[in-house]
């Protein structure tokens, strides 16, 4: 048995977690992506918007133009390259799914309903680059196509999330993390809504949960 004056419990972490998360108006910070699949390895960066009600917006600065913008009820993914969106209804289904939803409460509480967690070593919490991290290890508890397994990085002053690793069934690898993030801060609500182009190709509910 180990005795300490304060027992943590992964559970613990969560629920602070998403409290911060609850009373949190919005936030900016910029975020860095990185994709393995087999051999390849790609890098996104640009900055990201949260705004309570299940908004968020990813704007990219590489590759230059993309978007991944959601109002709370529906998302839309905008690959500047092709000039194509896909428009995606965001139902109870599909919640959570994505690595995305980790940046704002609403996906925050599906993930940890959707996946078992613990801590992903015994000792926590973690040391890196001079920084204190709740490291969680999540493990999804029905198959769905998703992200099977993911780690989660929570900051233990502040206990938002800073880094996110999610892995597929395929083996594919993302990595999600963010820096220099600002809350609270006086958003635009234009953030949240994406305008259709008339020259955009629209594909409806594509069903992307990755």
């Amino acid at each position: 048995m180990i005795f300490a004056d304060k027992f943590l419990h992964p559970n613990d972490v969560v629920s602070v977690m998403k409290e911060k998360f609850k009373n949190m108006k919005s936030y900016e910070a910029q975020f860095n992506i990185q994709l393995k699949e087999k051999n390849k390895t790609t890098i996104s960066t640009g900055t990201a918007y949260y705004e309570k009600g299940g908004k968020i917006n990813f704007t990219f600065k590489n590759p230059q133009g993309d978007l991944i913008i959601s109002n709370g009820k529906k998302m839309w993914v905008y690959i500047a390259s092709l000039k194509a969106v896909g428009i995606q209804e965001l139902d109870s289904t599909l919640k959570g799914k994505s690595i995305y939803e980790a940046a704002e409460y609403e996906g925050l509480v599906n993930l940890f309903r959707r996946y078992h967690y613990r801590f992903e070593s015994p000792k926590q919490p973690v040391s890196i680059k001079k920084n204190q991290y709740y490291v969680l290890y999540l493990e999804e508890k029905e198959k769905s196509g998703g992200f099977e397994k993911m780690i989660i990085y929570v900051d233990t002053k502040t206990y938002l999330i800073q880094k996110v690793i999610g892995t597929t069934p395929s083996g594919r690898e993302v990595t999600l993390e963010f820096n220099d993030i600002e809350l609270n801060k006086e958003l635009s609500g234009n953030l949240f809504n994406y305008k259709l182009n008339p020259n955009d190709k629209v594909v409806e509910n594509p069903l992307v949960t990755e």
